[in-house]
């Protein structure tokens, strides 16, 4: 779902809408679900993600429909290729099975809060471009992941830590960097990985 911010295209609105609002909903659930039954549920989900892009590529007339039904918020060269869904699911599943709930909660919410915002301040920032995306987009995607760790911190979820900060860093620089495989993998298992380091 994560698409390159350039001057002259701006993101879906429906697309980030999704985005946000399914990548918000991961993470929101993990505060309060039990660590079993989370990846659990995230592995099935994973599971049939997979199946589901994996059956349309075979399948004509269901690839056909699936495309119909979900075409405001997929990306042109989904039709044939697993979705950033999918490939959002899966980093979850990950981070939520390797790493601590809240360096899996944080990851996940700097993704789904970051990644739009950086889409959308990125694409209307005039000056240069790096790897042809904004550095200004990145900037922000800094700041509302710095916001994310507040919020996490004021609502009690978790306790200070300054892995935290650095992680969002991490996300950020990950999202911006040209890395072949989907933002929607790598930016939360980076940020999970580093603040994993650090003791988060």
């Amino acid at each position: 779902m994560v698409e390159g911010r350039s001057e002259n295209s701006g993101p879906p609105v429906w697309r980030r809408l999704f985005h946000l609002t399914v990548g918000s909903v991961i993470p929101v659930v993990g505060v309060f679900a039990a660590e079993l039954v989370m990846v659990t549920g995230l592995a099935l989900l994973t599971v049939g993600g997979f199946a589901l892009d994996l059956a349309r590529f075979r399948l004509d007339w269901l690839n056909r429909r699936f495309l119909r039904c979900f075409s405001p918020i997929l990306k042109t060269d989904e039709s044939h290729r697993i979705t950033g869904a999918t490939y959002m699911l899966l980093a979850a599943l990950v981070v939520f099975g390797l790493f601590s709930r809240t360096t899996a909660v944080a990851s996940m919410l700097f993704l789904s809060f970051g990644d739009p915002v950086a889409a959308l301040v990125g694409v209307r920032m005039p000056g240069p471009r790096v790897f042809g995306k904004s550095p200004g987009g990145t900037a922000a995607f800094v700041a509302v992941t710095w916001i994310v760790v507040g919020v996490l911190v004021v609502s009690g979820v978790t306790e200070f830590h300054r892995g935290l900060l650095i992680g969002g860093v991490v996300a950020a620089l990950v999202e911006l960097a040209p890395l072949p495989l989907d933002d929607n993998l790598t930016v939360p298992i980076a940020a999970g990985l580093a603040m994993h380091v650090l003791g988060v």
